[in-house]
């Protein structure tokens, strides 16, 4: 049986409607843990060349541990809240989705969790494994699954009844806003709905092209 989703990386956004945000970073900052420090100099560094740009904080901390790979994490403030924009490698050349899970949620659990504000702290942690309607609507969603398990894999969508259930997708995807990024398509159809990776990119250059040719039409419509 297909998996219900992929695996994606989280998102997390740390806000309080009663904390200052100038105080949840120093509740942050005075949490003692050995396996997160205080990066200044990456801090200081990102701060320089964000001069110019919007006013906002910056918060770095290293990851100092022994059971995951050595890494920064970066909180970058969006308006009254901090949300992590990223977590790099020191030693590899990227973390993956599970590695870079791994270290958000060690983040959550030997920092935040730990912060003397944390029971007045909101955290936004996003799932770790979505279905494909957390980015198009459940038609388009439902009209790829028909495609998929009925389609003739090896001819991708060359067949007329095929190519008819494939154009109902992208016309869903795209009655829903094409909200639906071109990397995560090609990824469900690898992963979930068992497409070869040729197939599936060769799928996902036509979904583009597709979305692109509506849109088009859509403009000169309203023109």
């Amino acid at each position: 049986m297909a998996q219900a989703g992929i695996e994606v990386f989280r998102d997390l956004t740390i806000g309080s409607d009663h904390v200052p945000l100038g105080d949840i970073r120093a509740s942050l900052l005075s949490v003692e843990t050995r396996e997160w420090d205080h990066n200044e100099e990456q801090e200081a560094n990102l701060k320089d060349h964000a001069v110019g740009m919007r006013q906002e904080d910056i918060l770095v901390f290293e990851y100092t541990g022994h059971t995951l790979p050595k890494s920064t994490l970066t909180l970058w403030q969006r308006g009254e809240t901090y949300t992590v924009t990223n977590i790099v490698p020191a030693d590899v050349g990227e973390l993956g989705v599970k590695l870079y899970n791994d270290l958000l949620i060690c983040f959550v659990a030997e920092v935040v969790d730990k912060a003397s504000v944390r029971d007045q702290l909101t955290l936004s942690l996003t799932d770790d494994v979505r279905s494909l309607d957390t980015w198009t609507s459940a038609e388009a969603a439902d009209s790829l699954r028909r495609f998929s398990a009925l389609a003739n894999k090896s001819t991708t969508n060359s067949h007329p009844n095929d190519r008819e259930r494939w154009e109902r997708f992208v016309i869903e995807a795209h009655r829903n806003g094409d909200n639906l990024p071109v990397d995560i398509l090609m990824q469900w159809l690898i992963e979930v709905d068992g497409w070869d990776e040729t197939s599936a990119n060769k799928l996902a250059i036509e979904f583009e092209q597709g979305i692109s040719l509506l849109g088009a039409y859509d403009t000169i419509l309203r023109g």
